[in-house]
């Protein structure tokens, strides 16, 4: 049993690295995390506060550089565990198909994904899944704009009771 389980497993790790190879996860990762750090997230989560953009137009350098500032800790922070979450899920799929199929049906999976056919599915899927989300974009984009603008005043009135405005000085 246990050359099964490790037949299974070297099996199973060829199939996820076909199905999302090591170095393009880790690319990406990289990718999303100098985004971070350069602030873009920090950004779009305060993008849609009326009051935080008030507060960018009030000093458009210094609201720029403490994005900046937050970017960087939230990469900083966040960096380190992203890079190990991403070994470790690699790991846990590994495990996941080992279970789920035996080493003869994993081999056949990977032989579906070099083949012509496989490789084309791989390489069409993003275009695929672009599309898709094009699709639902145009479709229901302004409703979701819509709900989200009708919300805005109640959001903005619970985020007054959490942050209330500070009294002016006198």
């Amino acid at each position: 049993v246990a050359s099964h389980a490790q037949d299974a497993t070297t099996s199973a790790a060829a199939v996820v690295e076909l199905l999302n190879p090591s170095a393009r996860s880790s690319a990406q990762l990289e990718a999303q995390l100098k985004a971070m750090r350069s602030g873009e997230a920090v950004r779009g989560m305060l993008s849609q506060n009326p009051r935080f953009k008030q507060e960018a137009a009030k000093n458009q350098p210094a609201f720029n550089a403490a994005i900046a500032r937050m970017g960087a800790m939230q990469a900083d922070a966040l960096g380190p565990i992203q890079r190990e979450m991403l070994a470790s899920s690699r790991q846990v799929a590994i495990q996941a198909y080992a279970r789920e199929f035996t080493a003869a049906e994993l081999d056949q999976i990977a032989a579906f994904y070099r083949s012509p056919t496989g490789a084309k599915f791989m390489a069409r899927q993003p275009a695929i899944n672009a599309e898709v989300g094009k699709a639902m974009q145009q479709k229901y984009g302004a409703r979701i704009q819509a709900a989200e603008k009708a919300i805005a005043p109640k959001m903005e009135a619970e985020l007054r009771k959490l942050f209330p405005a500070q009294a002016p000085a006198k």
